[in-house]
């Protein structure tokens, strides 16, 4: 531990159960190469030091890498991107996810809602991707200067004007060195077309939240029903969300048959406002259905 820090109760258990920490930065780069300073007040009507793209840096043995987004979410080299040197390092603490979590997280998930269509510089830009990445790396923000400062900028006639150039700027970079998502969700849609009824798949119950186990039991359009057990071990039916499956670790075994839903259960599937996850049936242990065939 370094001097002065504090360590958390979430810390001392990620530590007993063996999990590493990774330390935390978030770049920020000033996208008006030192003009904001100069000349926001004129301009805009308020002093910025910089106007701020923001990438979210997290420090791996393997490597380092600094993950944002420009119309793609990219996992880059830290300090390669396209906006040269940064002119802050902000830390952010640690997180204990490991490498291929983070972008599988990144790629599945934050994928389907940073997307090339939908960048916009004040409502959807690039600080809103690290404060949501930041949330899944520790369930905590980026501070709220960088995440709040479009809304200042973009209040201005000028910043107005200018708003349909920096979406296709700063929304529109192509492939750079490292991974990327393809900037249309594609990956995301490919996961959801794998979840099928009678597959075991890893869900969060809330974005960020360390994935469970369970089997899917019906699917709809934009979510899915799962058996999974409670820390009590007793068997619960969930509704899924598209958006919180992380992956498709088994095909369903051959001959499966998918249950007919009850009534409540259908509108519930169908219910897209659902953004929790809460138990909708409770199943005692000894009818635990198909998913018991195979052990959590």
């Amino acid at each position: 531990l370094e001097e002065d820090e504090e360590f958390s109760y979430y810390d001392f258990l990620n530590v007993m159960l063996g999990r590493k920490r990774f330390k935390v930065t978030l770049y920020l780069y000033d996208i008006s190469n030192g003009a904001a300073e100069k000349l926001a007040w004129l301009l805009l009507g308020h002093h910025f030091r910089g106007i701020w793209h923001s990438g979210v840096v997290v420090e791996w043995p393997e490597r380092s890498s600094e993950f944002w987004f420009g119309g793609r979410i990219f996992e880059s080299v830290p300090g390669t991107t396209p906006f040269g040197v940064p002119m802050e390092k902000v830390p952010l603490g640690y997180t204990y996810k490991p490498r291929e979590e983070a972008w599988r997280y990144a790629a599945q998930t934050l994928s389907q809602e940073f997307t090339r269509d939908r960048y916009d510089v004040l409502t959807h830009n690039c600080n809103h991707f690290s404060d949501a990445f930041m949330l899944f790396l520790k369930n905590d923000h980026i501070p709220e200067e960088v995440l709040k400062q479009p809304e200042l900028v973009m209040s201005t006639v000028t910043a107005r004007l200018l708003r349909p150039a920096l979406n296709h700027w700063l929304g529109g970079f192509d492939e750079q060195d490292g991974r990327s998502t393809d900037g249309s969700g594609a990956e995301s849609r490919e996961l959801w077309e794998a979840v099928l009824p009678g597959c075991r798949i890893h869900f969060c119950q809330s974005e960020g939240r360390r994935p469970f186990i369970g089997e899917v039991r019906n699917k709809g359009r934009e979510a899915c029903l799962v058996y999974s057990f409670d820390i009590d071990g007793t068997l619960s039916t969930r509704r899924v969300p598209r958006s919180l499956v992380v992956k498709v670790l088994k095909n369903p075994p051959p001959g499966f048959v998918e249950e007919p839903l009850l009534e409540a259960e259908r509108l519930d599937l169908e219910n897209r406002e659902v953004a929790a996850i809460p138990p909708i049936i409770k199943k005692s242990g000894s009818d635990c259905g198909p998913v018991c065939a195979w052990p959590f």
